[in-house]
C-alpha cells in the first residue's frame, strides 16, 4: 500500500488468510475440582467456598485487541497473567485484518506532517457518531493514545506510519481531515508487516514474559462475590480467580438471535472469526452490566461467493461466513461497475468507504414496505471484467496483470476469463442480466443509461461518486490510479457481455457491547463500575459511538483501552 514514506502499499491492508495453531491447553490443579458450571452467558455468584483450580493477576478472554491487554499486563510487571482464546487459532479476527491501528496524535501523524489537535477530533467523533460518543471515554482514548504507540512501538520494535489510505470515512463532516487519524501501519526490521505478523510476534513476546496462555479454552461465566464484585470465570472446566478481569471476547456477528435483536436490518455475511458469539456481552449482561451501542457494526458489505441462497439467509435469519467477497472497495468502486437494487438503482457511491456503502442496506422503502436494497446486486461490463480481478476471477499474476490493488495483493495465476465463477452470472445485454438476477429490466437498462450518460464525463450528479478524498486516494489506487479516465472510479457500463453477483450486507464485526467508563471499567445500568472487570475491543462500547470514523478504529481502540485497562487494574490493585 502507497504512503508518503515510501511503504509498499501491500503490507499494511492485506487480508490475512487464517492461520491454523495447535490447541493449547493446562491441565486443572490436581486435588481441585472445578464448581459446577452453567450454561454461558450467566453468573456464577459467591456464596460459600467456591473451588478454584487456577488463581492469577490479570485474566485476559480473547486474544484478539485482548493480545495488548495481556502484553502490556505482563510487560509492565502486573504479575501473573492469563489469556484463554475460545477458538484454536490465535488473534481472532484481529489477526485476519490488514493490522492498521487508528490512534491520533502519534508521531506517525506528526512525520507524515499532518496538523491535528484534540478539539478538532472531538469535534469529528461527535460530528460522526452524531452526538452519540461518549466524550469522557473518547477523551481517554484521545489521551493515552499516543503513550500506547509510543510504548508498543519501543517494546516491540515496531515504526508506525501514516497513510492516505482509509483516512477519516466521513467527509466534509466538521473535524474531518484526510490522513493521520486511520489506519497507521507497523514495520517491523524486515518491513511492512500485516496483522498475522503482529499477533506472532506478540505472541512470541508475551510467552516470553511468562504469559500462560490457553487455546481453546471457552469462558463461559463471570464469578462474583455477594457485593457484585468480580473474582475470575469460569474458562472451560477451570475455575480461575483474578485480581482483574479483562474482557475482549470480540462481537456477537454468529449469534443469530442477537443479530435479529439487536439489529435494525439483516446482516447476512462476515469475515469475523465463527466464535464471535456475543460470549463477553452475554456474561456482563449476567452480572448486571449495561451494554451500549448494539446496534451497530463494523460494516463490510460482500459479492457473495459461498453458494448461500440470500432468500434463505434473510428467512432463516442466519448468516454466511465470507472472506473472498468482503469487499474494503476493491470491487464495487471499479470503473465498470456498479451496485443496483431489485428496480434497477443505485444504492450509494460505490467508490466511498465500505462501512458507509453498507448503511445503505439500512433504507426501508415505505412505498413498497421492506428493505428495498437488501440483497443488492453488483454489475460491471466486459472492460471492467478483461482490466481487474474479481473473487473467484484473476487477471493475472502480481505485477503482471492490471496494476491495481487487488491484483498486486491477491493476484495470481491468471483465470480463464472465459470461464465464470458460480456465484456471477454472465448474459450478452442488461436485460437479459436483469432477468437472471431478479432486477427489474427497465429499471436497470434506464439507470444505466443515465449513469453512462454521466460516467463518459467523469461525473457522478445522484451519489458524486470520485469527488472525495477517500474515493481518490483509497479505492482510486486500489483501481490501478487510472489516468486514462476523465475519473478515475468511474466509466461507462458500455461493452457486453455483462456479469451480476448477488450483493449483500456484511460486517468484520459488530460495534457494541459491555458500557465502559474512561478507565475501561464495564458500568452496570446505574452507571457504576462493576470492580475488578474491564472491557476492550468489539464485545465493548468502544471509543466512537459505535461509528466507524476511520479505517483501523476497532484494533487501533482496543489496544489504546488495553493500556488503559492495564494501568487502571494495576493502580486500582496496587
Amino acid at each position: 500500500m502507497g504512503d508518503n514514506k515510501g511503504m509498499d502499499r501491500r503490507g499494511f491492508l492485506k487480508t490475512a488468510a487464517f492461520s491454523s495453531l495447535a490447541l493449547g491447553g493446562a491441565a486443572a490443579l490436581a486435588g481441585c475440582a472445578p464448581a459446577a458450571g452453567t450454561d454461558g452467558g450467566t453468573a456464577l455468584s459467591s456464596t460459600g467456598d467456591i473451588a478454584w483450580d487456577k488463581e492469577v493477576d490479570v485474566l485476559v478472554l480473547g486474544s484478539g485487541t485482548g493480545a495488548f491487554a495481556a502484553l502490556v499486563a505482563a510487560a509492565k510487571g502486573a504479575g501473573s497473567v492469563c489469556l484463554v482464546e475460545k477458538g484454536t487459532m490465535w488473534g481472532g479476527t484481529a489477526a485476519t485484518s490488514g493490522g492498521g491501528l487508528a490512534v491520533p496524535l502519534t508521531y506517525a501523524a506528526a512525520d507524515a506532517g499532518v496538523s491535528d489537535s484534540k478539539e478538532e477530533i472531538v469535534k469529528y467523533f461527535k460530528n460522526a457518531s452524531d452526538g452519540r460518543v461518549d466524550e469522557a471515554v473518547l477523551n481517554s482514548f484521545i489521551d493515552n493514545g499516543s503513550d500506547f504507540i509510543d510504548w508498543i512501538s519501543e517494546e516491540m520494535g515496531w515504526k508506525f506510519v501514516a497513510s492516505p489510505l482509509f483516512g477519516d470515512y466521513y467527509e466534509p463532516m466538521e473535524g474531518w481531515i484526510p490522513m493521520g487519524r486511520g489506519s497507521l501501519g507497523a514495520a517491523n526490521a524486515d518491513g511492512p508487516m500485516i496483522a498475522s505478523q503482529m499477533w506472532e510476534e506478540m505472541k512470541a513476546k508475551m510467552e516470553g514474559y511468562g504469559v500462560e496462555i490457553l487455546m481453546g479454552t471457552e469462558a463461559t461465566e463471570l464469578i462474583t462475590d455477594g457485593a457484585g464484585a468480580v473474582l475470575g470465570a469460569v474458562c472451560g472446566d477451570q475455575n480461575i480467580k483474578a485480581g482483574s478481569v479483562i474482557v475482549a471476547t470480540g462481537g456477537f456477528d454468529h449469534n443469530d438471535e442477537m443479530r435479529a435483536k439487536y439489529h435494525p436490518f439483516k446482516i447476512m455475511a462476515t469475515n469475523a472469526v465463527p466464535t464471535n458469539t456475543g460470549d463477553g456481552q452475554l456474561m456482563g449482561m449476567a452480572i448486571g452490566a449495561n451494554v451500549s451501542y448494539m446496534d451497530r457494526c463494523w460494516g463490510a458489505p460482500a459479492i457473495l461467493t459461498t453458494g448461500d441462497d440470500p432468500a434463505t439467509l434473510i428467512a432463516e435469519g442466519t448468516i454466511a461466513q465470507e472472506i473472498a467477497g468482503t469487499d474494503w472497495a476493491m470491487y464495487r468502486g471499479l470503473p465498470g461497475a456498479v451496485v443496483v437494487n431489485k428496480k434497477g438503482r443505485r444504492i450509494g457511491n460505490e467508490a466511498g468507504p465500505y462501512d458507509l456503502f453498507n448503511q445503505a442496506f439500512a433504507y426501508y422503502d415505505t412505498g413498497e414496505p421492506g428493505h428495498v436494497n437488501i440483497p443488492a446486486y453488483f454489475i460491471c461490463d466486459a472492460a471492467c471484467w478483461a482490466t481487474y480481478s474479481l473473487p473467484g476471477h484473476t487477471v493475472g499474476a502480481v505485477g503482471e496483470g492490471d496494476g491495481s490493488y487487488f491484483d498486486e495483493t491477491y493476484g495470481g495465476e491468471a483465470t480463464d476469463p472465459a470461464e465464470v465463477p458460480a456465484h456471477f452470472v454472465q448474459a450478452d445485454t442488461l436485460e437479459e442480466l436483469a432477468g437472471k438476477l431478479g432486477i427489474d429490466p427497465a429499471g436497470l437498462t434506464a439507470e444505466i443509461a443515465a449513469f453512462n450518460e454521466n460516467a463518459a464525463k467523469g461525473t457522478d450528479p445522484v451519489y458524486h461518486r470520485g469527488e472525495k478524498h477517500l474515493d481518490i486516494n483509497t479505492t482510486g489506487v486500489m483501481a490501478g490510479s487510472r489516468t486514462d479516465l476523465a475519473n478515475p472510479v468511474l466509466a461507462p457500463l458500455a461493452t457486453g457481455p455483462f456479469y451480476g453477483a448477488i450483493y449483500v450486507p456484511g460486517t468484520c464485526g459488530t460495534a457494541g457491547g459491555l458500557t465502559i467508563n474512561e478507565n475501561a471499567q464495564v458500568v452496570n445500568t446505574a452507571g457504576e463500575p462493576i470492580e475488578h472487570l474491564y472491557a476492550v475491543g468489539n464485545c465493548s462500547s468502544g471509543v466512537s459511538g459505535g461509528t466507524y470514523v476511520h479505517g483501523g478504529i476497532s484494533l487501533g481502540s482496543g489496544g489504546v483501552m488495553s493500556w488503559v485497562a492495564v494501568n487502571h487494574a494495576m493502580g486500582a490493585t496496587a
